[in-house]
């Protein structure tokens, strides 16, 4: 392991809880504001004018950052996975800020979150690629069918049961999260070779921001239509996967094949699993949700 990797996975993981972070204290926020108040600007402004707020904000802003110096300095298929870490460290903090205590289940969830992770990136062992020599057809193919996962998933979700909905938006949310982490990774490229112009020249950079936008909005959306429990796997898993396949097929990361793709696949199968334990946790759906009651507090491992 080389020192660039470790500064990306050390910026991967603060990025992460950045993002744990502005989860909690926003929410927070939100609450201390008046969880029956009609959204509106007044609203907005309220929250804008919040300290708790803005310490929410300032880890959302700090986690952008830290995510574009992991993408900077390590691989696209290992930076994404680590940053999934974000769930079991929104429960740490939200037990902290709501005073709640984490029972056997959540630290279960955690440690096959974090030991998931950990064996699979191992495994992998993800090697340096080029994203700055990919021709534009490749990126049309590329992108064209990653947004045509999007389109078909949001398409699918605007029928059926409550949940397949869910679990369709979600997956969709993901797929574009996914897709802009592989556009950060470009523009960063771009960034280090020409500065300030070569991001602000380059489409990769509007793109991340327009697919960025795109799954802020359906994480809305799919929390507005049904429960978390089926929303998170498809927010979790779906960004990382996403990522790995563009940073392998697009961006030529090598990473280790044959027996090594048994540990990875036990590691991504613990992600899974943690994954879809801490969707269950009512502490994890109060920081994502506005109409569900305070979780009382958990019996604490003994």
């Amino acid at each position: 392991m080389t020192l660039a990797d470790v500064v990306s996975y050390v910026a991967a993981a603060l990025s992460a809880m950045g993002v744990a972070m502005a989860n909690v204290m926003q929410r927070k926020a939100g609450l201390a504001n008046g969880p029956d108040r009609a959204f509106g600007p007044r609203f907005l402004l309220d929250l804008v004018r919040s300290p708790t707020w803005l310490l929410g904000f300032g880890g959302l802003v700090g986690s952008f950052v830290l995510q574009a110096v992991a993408l900077g300095y390590g691989q696209l298929s290992a930076v994404e996975p680590i940053i999934t870490l974000e769930v079991p460290l929104t429960l740490l903090v939200a037990s902290r800020v709501f005073g709640s205590r984490l029972g056997r289940p959540e630290w279960g969830g955690i440690l096959a979150m974090t030991a998931g992770m950990i064996v699979f990136i191992a495994a992998l062992a993800p090697q340096p690629g080029d994203a700055t020599d990919v021709s534009h057809r490749v990126y049309l193919v590329a992108g064209g069918a990653t947004a045509a996962t999007i389109a078909l998933l949001v398409g699918a979700g605007q029928r059926g049961r409550p949940v397949w909905r869910t679990a369709c938006l979600g997956a969709a949310a993901g797929t574009s999260f996914g897709l802009t982490a592989t556009m950060i990774k470009e523009t960063i490229e771009q960034g280090e070779r020409h500065g300030l112009a070569g991001v602000l020249t380059t489409w990769q950079t509007y793109t991340a921001v327009g697919f960025g936008v795109a799954g802020l909005v359906l994480v809305q959306w799919a929390l507005h239509l049904g429960p978390l429990l089926a929303a998170q796997p498809g927010f979790t898993l779906m960004d990382p996967l996403v990522s790995i396949f563009w940073g392998v097929l697009v961006f030529d990361e090598a990473t280790r094949s044959g027996w090594w793709l048994a540990p990875a696949t036990a590691g991504a199968l613990g992600v899974g699993a943690g994954v879809v334990v801490l969707a269950r946790s009512p502490l994890l759906a109060r920081v994502n949700a506005s109409d569900e009651p305070m979780p009382t507090p958990a019996t604490a491992p003994t």
